[in-house]
């Protein structure tokens, strides 16, 4: 068994050096680019993708320890020509994939991922931009990778398996375990959060974080999360979806003012699965927000809103660049296609605003990390920067505690500055570090026992900031992710799940308690925020809530299907079943189409990205 363990001691670190060096080869390939940046920006280049280093590692290791625990009780023969063949095979992948990514960066500008398949009925065109000499070149390169780094692996490693002696039980036990052992590096971590590509990414431009990234762990995870190369969602003809949904929207910019002056502090305040049915104000349960129902006396409130997905990830993407939530996708996994999207944040800092993001949770989870990188905020603040004392048992920072930071932070910020909070307490498994105010063991109970404590946590966080010189000039606008299937148990594709609140705050509002009937989603914020700036930008599928003439509709998807609502229209379509689940107001056989065309322009901007 040490002979066995030595020499997967060395194979460990001979891939971890394969990575290692493919990382210096991308450097050096384009050094004109990579000497643009400080060596610091080099070394964390490297430490922040060794987590993909390391994962990828463990999916190599992963078959030959599984084999090496099965075959514990064989002499080492049959193993060397496993682990041989094996190795081989691997390497040679491994340079033609990198020699390729080398080549497609110098064209594309991205990594290389399951991109290329979109043009693999179509070679000649797909090579038509390709000279021989380049071709030439590329093979000459692979070849001189293979032999070079085979040489290494026969010379220092395969040695190691010739007198490899037949195991006892004890073995067969230790490298079952290290079989188990090798999900924690290939999952990054114990933590809630996989692994994701957005792991690696720690800098504002893009080069830096593509350097970071393990190529061959990124070909593989974008297999895994491969996207249609055609639109599943084509129920009319191009044209008509076109028209359809180009006439949902008033391009005449025109607004209703409601901010005293185009550059007021900005906060928006993300509530973690606040819903409809806790909000009393709105038609929901008496007694769980109080304070939400109190401020809407003093504020702005939204009170035919909907979440634009079911997740966190997918309603940041549609509050900070106003794209809406796919079926069955979410656009937040596929960096390359959010570097293109706009962003509020990219916007506003262009101002001269200073910003930041405050979460108590991981970054890292459903790739979040990469999206708020390139969304260029000036500060990031997660869970790795608070004690783990303050940890609830699986998410991470209770809300009070998150927003008691912000308030020592905010407090003395630079102004204007735009800031973002995202609550947690209100998730799965609903611990709180206050007395229980909704009683009750069940999980409905606890949910709300837990949006009571949020509401409470934030509701003191307002009254202390409306104390502060500031708050004259800040407009604070309280929003939810997503909403929730409690209480009442909502069904998937449920309108009252989708409702969420929308509550605009601050003293540079010249409205208080006004309510807006218009139906909107949240991926209409970037269009209406900024119009109230003076900033005139393209979201293509946002719309100004606050407009004089927009159209009154709302949009949002479900797995697998989407919802539609107007002033007079409820429609909820499966696009598995293929018919309406909910069909309210309808009028005309237009009214049917309007959902459609939003959802097969949708799909097709996002599989175009």
């Amino acid at each position: 068994m040490k002979q066995r363990s030595i020499f997967f001691g060395l194979y460990t670190l001979f891939w971890l050096l394969v990575f290692i060096i493919c990382k210096i080869l991308f450097l050096l390939f384009f050094y004109n680019q990579s000497v643009e940046y400080p060596l610091t920006d080099w070394f964390l280049i490297f430490s922040h993708g060794f987590k993909l280093d390391l994962s990828a590692t463990g999916y190599v290791l992963l078959l030959p320890v599984m084999i090496t625990a099965l075959g514990s009780f064989f002499k080492g023969r049959w193993f060397t020509y496993f682990i041989n063949v094996y190795t081989i095979l691997i390497v040679l992948i491994a340079s033609f994939v990198l020699v390729i990514d080398l080549e497609l960066y110098r064209h594309w500008g991205f990594r290389i991922d399951t991109t290329p398949l979109l043009y693999i009925d179509q070679p000649k065109e797909a090579f038509a931009s390709v000279s021989i000499l380049i071709i030439f070149r590329q093979i000459i390169l692979a070849i001189l990778i293979f032999s070079t780094t085979i040489f290494i692996y026969f010379k220092y490693i395969a040695r190691q398996t010739i007198h490899l002696k037949p195991g006892k039980w004890l073995q067969l036990f230790v490298f079952l375990f290290l079989t188990g052992f090798l999900i924690i590096p290939i999952r990054g971590g114990l933590g809630i959060a996989p692994i994701n590509t957005g792991s690696a990414y720690f800098h504002e431009k893009a080069f830096p974080n593509h350097a970071a990234l393990n190529v061959f762990w990124n070909l593989g995870y974008s297999l895994v999360n491969f996207q249609p190369m055609e639109n599943p969602y084509r129920y009319l003809e191009k044209r008509e979806a076109e028209i359809l949904y180009d006439g949902l929207f008033d391009h005449e910019d025109r607004t209703n003012q409601v901010l005293r002056q185009e550059m007021p502090n900005v906060i928006i305040l993300i509530l973690e699965s606040f819903n409809s049915k806790i909000i009393e104000v709105l038609g929901g349960r008496e007694g769980i927000t109080p304070q939400f129902n109190q401020m809407t006396q003093e504020g702005i409130l939204f009170k035919n809103f909907y979440a634009t997905g079911d997740r966190t990830d997918k309603g940041l993407v549609g509050i900070l660049s106003g794209y809406p939530a796919q079926p069955t996708y979410s656009i937040i996994k596929f960096p390359k296609k959010t570097a293109g999207l706009p962003n509020v944040v990219r916007e506003i800092k262009n101002l001269g605003y200073t910003t930041s993001f405050y979460y108590g949770g991981s970054i890292d989870f459903a790739n979040m990390r990469s999206y708020l990188v390139t969304s260029g905020f000036d500060k990031i603040i997660s869970k790795v920067d608070f004690a783990p004392s303050t940890y609830n048992s699986k998410w991470g920072v209770h809300d009070h505690i998150l927003l008691d930071r912000f308030s020592q932070d905010i407090f003395g910020a630079e102004t204007p500055f735009f800031s973002v909070l995202m609550t947690l307490s209100s998730h799965e498994p609903f611990e709180v570090p206050m007395e229980t105010v909704i009683t009750g063991e069940d999980e409905e109970s606890q949910f709300l026992n837990s949006c009571y404590y949020t509401d409470k946590s934030v509701g003191d966080f307002i009254r202390k900031a409306q104390k502060e010189e500031w708050w004259d000039n800040t407009l604070m606008i309280l929003i939810a992710d997503h909403g929730h299937r409690l209480p009442g148990n909502s069904p998937v594709y449920s309108l009252n799940k989708f409702k969420i609140p929308m509550l605009w705050l601050g003293g540079a509002l010249t409205k208080k308690d006004t309510v807006i009937a218009k139906f909107g989603s949240q991926h209409d914020i970037p269009a209406t925020l900024l119009r109230q700036m003076g900033i005139h930008t393209d979201y293509p599928f946002s719309k100004n809530l606050l407009g004089t003439s927009s159209k009154s509709f709302a949009y949002y998807s479900y797995n697998n299907g989407f919802g539609f609502l107007s002033d007079s229209l409820r429609l909820v379509f499966d696009n598995v079943y293929k018919k309406y689940l909910v069909k309210e107001g309808v009028r005309s056989e237009m009214d049917l189409k309007l959902g459609k065309a939003f959802q097969q322009v949708l799909m097709e901007d996002f599989i175009n990205r």
